[in-house]
């Protein structure tokens, strides 16, 4: 398959060493795609999951779980208004993308960015997420830095810096 439309992200399922999911962005075709055949490079092939409840079609990081949770956050689409819908967050699927689940504090309905799953957490459940406050217009003041420390069920809030990502490495820089 060739995509026709940017992607953003590529997450290898860590289970399966065949399966990849990759964040493909366009407001209404864009989604999460998997290829259960990675192995056959260009032969691939690859199926759109279903889109998790008020997305509209801008998928940024997908993350896979140990336990085989997709783990995934959704960025800001603006209307023809130029206004921000509420349709970006964080969503898990625990099938396999066939549903999703909206594990969103509400400041993170706008423009959410990445999803970073805490590398000292064996459990996985510390995530942090980032929201960035507006753009073309005022800030909204609902950016900055999320965690959660039970896989999304209760957010805090922990910093009200305007953030576009979460660097997690020394070659990472801020936005």
């Amino acid at each position: 398959m060739i995509f026709v439309h940017p992607v953003i992200w590529l997450s290898l399922d860590p289970n399966n060493q065949n399966r990849m999911y990759a964040s493909v962005i366009h407001s209404t075709l864009g989604g999460i795609f998997v290829s259960l055949n990675i192995q056959n490079g260009s032969s691939s092939t690859w199926t759109k999951l279903t889109n998790p409840p008020r997305t509209e079609g801008h998928p940024f990081n997908i993350r896979v779980l140990n336990d085989g949770t997709l783990l995934a956050s959704y960025s800001g689409r603006r209307n023809s208004s130029g206004v921000f819908t509420a349709s970006s967050g964080i969503f898990i699927s625990t099938n396999g993308g066939t549903s999703w689940i909206d594990r969103s504090h509400t400041g993170m309905h706008y423009w959410t960015k990445d999803v970073v799953v805490d590398p000292h957490d064996a459990a996985q459940s510390t995530w942090y997420g980032c929201v960035f406050s507006g753009w073309g217009g005022p800030p909204n003041g609902l950016g900055g830095l999320y965690r959660t420390t039970n896989k999304g069920i209760n957010w805090t809030k922990i910093n009200n810096l305007d953030l576009r990502r979460i660097c997690t490495d020394k070659s990472c820089k801020s936005k």
